[in-house]
């Protein structure tokens, strides 16, 4: 593989995936959810998160294709049926207002418990983002896997970058405009999803017995 085309890889699945993990949305949910704590509590958050959406997503990329094995699910129909739940993702986006703000009710140590559960998965890497890293992963193989793999690991680090960084955007952009890039990464990840579901129908019709 050649460098240029390792970067190619690289950049267009990195600006995928980016879009997939809807990071406006993230950092809507990630400001209410973290409303009254410490800066430093909201540091510790925001890596452990990251931890966990990188190690969650990089063992869905590797390991699903033992997993659709198992099941006996083709590629085709898991592509369709994640470019459904990508659609319902987007369409929930589009239509969904910022969630209120949260008063400080509840402890810090709750919220690092929900590191794992519910911010990284499924908020951040939900249905729709470990269906589509599964389908490349079965796509994919070496070498064209390896620059995948770092997309993964990089797109994920972004989503960390900004949630750290997430009271600056807030003030520099305020709450409205996040909710109005929301709304675009929502007709983004539409697009994506009828591309997935057009070429998984296809290819399951055309393939059929």
């Amino acid at each position: 593989m050649s460098t240029i085309h390792f970067f190619q890889i690289f950049i267009a699945f990195y600006l995928k995936l980016v879009f997939l993990l809807t990071p406006f949305f993230i950092l809507g949910y990630f400001l209410s959810v973290t409303h009254g704590l410490d800066q430093k509590e909201k540091t510790h958050l925001v890596v452990e998160v990251t931890k966990a959406i990188v190690i969650v997503c990089l063992l869905i990329f590797f390991g699903g294709r033992w997993i659709m094995q198992i099941f006996g699910i083709t590629v085709d129909a898991f592509r369709a049926g994640s470019g459904v739940l990508l659609i319902l993702t987007a369409i929930n986006q589009v239509q969904t207002n910022d969630p209120p703000e949260r008063k400080r009710t509840i402890s810090a140590a709750y919220l690092f418990e929900m590191a794992l559960v519910p911010i990284a998965v499924p908020i951040t890497a939900g249905p729709a983002v470990l269906g589509t890293l599964m389908v490349y992963g079965m796509d994919y193989g070496f070498p064209e896997n390896i620059p995948l793999a770092l997309s993964i690991i990089v797109a994920c680090v972004t989503i960390g970058v900004i949630l750290y960084q997430a009271d600056k955007i807030e003030k520099w952009l305020g709450r409205g405009r996040i909710t109005i890039l929301t709304k675009l990464t929502g007709l983004i990840l539409s697009a994506i999803a009828v591309q997935m579901i057009t070429i998984g129908v296809r290819n399951l019709w055309f393939n059929a017995p």
